[in-house]
């Protein structure tokens, strides 16, 4: 039987943050998992960024661009009577022509990619993060402008035709079975780990203090790497930081990320509450930065909206860091942060100040090594079982003309 042939999809950019280390993340173990099983991984992605990254991590990946015909065919895809005329003159889009003529049998979407809508032929994997649109449909950036009804025509058909779905939750399972019905034994339950970049960071006092000399960051702020989108609930930080300030408790806090149309409404928020003198807003920075970024915090503080899981809190643990993380989280975070009510800035406050309390950074410290090691093994079994799902897709598609 010759070797299956998957082609690796990196569609996020640096600039998104854990949308691109979790990739990342995944591709390092597919890498792996070829070497060992006689398989062949091929990766592309549509940003050179991305190319000459992967090199640092010895792979070579190839540079896929979407055409203006691939676009006409994903807005032609999202009518569906499209699926008709496409049916009855077996079209296929400029992109998995490409794909086929390289010789692939499956592609593997490493995000929850719309380009799963271009493929006729080639059988896909897909990758759900979560499902926020359903969870919090108030936020405009998963509401408005269509965006709502395109990731509902995206998730349907993406969860029940992708021959795996990968998720990084058994609660995404759940949802995605009840809300679109689809079929659990093709769900892989792989949890997020901490990005290659902070997970293998060392602690060097010297190389620390460098990073936050250049971001004029002194140890012991909280630490907040989000991308400046609504739903990332920074106001209520602000409004923990201002309440605690009237209770005569200065605490200093460092934001990083790129603007995704809240940073206005922020800026102006920190104003009014004269906060100035506190918060340093550093911008989005490089991946090699982050490990002594979450080494100087005092915690990690993440107000965030969607989930049920997130980035942030393993690469937290990863370096020793203490979380702060929202209650509706829990079945993450388990006892190895302390939680508070998202939508309440004086709960947040009480955890802050919960933080400062004797033996309370210790414990989170070792709560946080047991639940990245639980994470470890969970992320074992979902690779193997991921194993045997590609081995039976390679079965499968040699008894077919390809």
């Amino acid at each position: 039987m010759r070797p299956l042939r998957l082609a690796v999809m990196l569609e996020q950019a640096l600039e998104v943050g854990g949308g691109f280390q979790q990739p990342l993340n995944d591709l390092l173990w597919l890498r792996d998992w070829a070497d060992g099983s006689g398989n062949e991984i091929v990766v592309y992605s549509p940003y050179p960024k991305t190319l000459d990254i992967l090199k640092e991590f010895g792979v070579v990946a190839r540079l896929l661009k979407f055409g203006p015909l691939d676009h006409i065919f994903l807005f032609l895809k999202y009518c569906r009577p499209f699926d008709l005329v496409q049916i009855a003159l077996k079209l296929k889009s400029s992109f998995e022509r490409a794909l086929i003529r390289d010789g692939i049998d499956v592609v593997h979407f490493t995000s929850t990619s719309k380009r799963h809508l271009l493929l006729y032929e080639l059988p896909f994997i897909i990758t759900i993060f979560d499902g926020c649109h359903r969870d919090a449909p108030e936020f405009p950036e998963v509401r408005t402008f269509g965006e709502f009804e395109r990731r509902e025509i995206l998730f349907g058909l993406a969860s029940t035709k992708a021959a795996v779905v990968i998720v990084n939750a058994p609660e995404l399972v759940d949802d995605l079975s009840r809300r679109y019905a689809m079929e659990r034994a093709r769900a892989v339950c792989i949890p997020f780990s901490p990005s290659t970049y902070v997970g293998q960071s060392t602690s060097d006092a010297a190389d620390d203090g460098a990073v936050l000399a250049r971001y004029r960051l002194e140890p012991g702020y909280l630490f907040y790497p989000a991308q400046f989108w609504p739903h990332k609930n920074h106001m209520t930080l602000l409004a923990a930081l201002a309440s605690l300030r009237e209770r005569g408790i200065t605490e200093r806090l460092g934001l990083c990320g790129s603007d995704r149309g809240g940073r206005d409404k922020i800026d102006a928020a920190i104003h009014s509450y004269g906060l100035s003198d506190q918060i340093s807003i550093i911008g989005f920075v490089e991946s090699a930065e982050l490990g002594a970024l979450y080494r100087g915090a005092a915690a990690l503080v993440m107000p965030s909206y969607f989930g049920p899981t997130n980035l942030p809190p393993l690469e937290a643990w990863a370096v020793g860091t203490p979380v702060i993380y929202p209650e509706a989280f829990k079945a993450q975070a388990g006892d190895a942060a302390i939680l508070f009510d998202y939508d309440d800035p004086r709960s947040l406050a009480d955890a802050i100040v919960a933080l400062r309390t004797d033996g309370t950074r210790e414990r989170l410290r070792a709560a946080g090594h047991l639940r990245l090691a639980q994470f470890a093994a969970e992320t074992e079994a979902g690779h193997q079982q991921f194993a045997r799902h590609l081995e039976r897709l390679k079965h499968r598609l040699a008894l077919t003309a390809r």
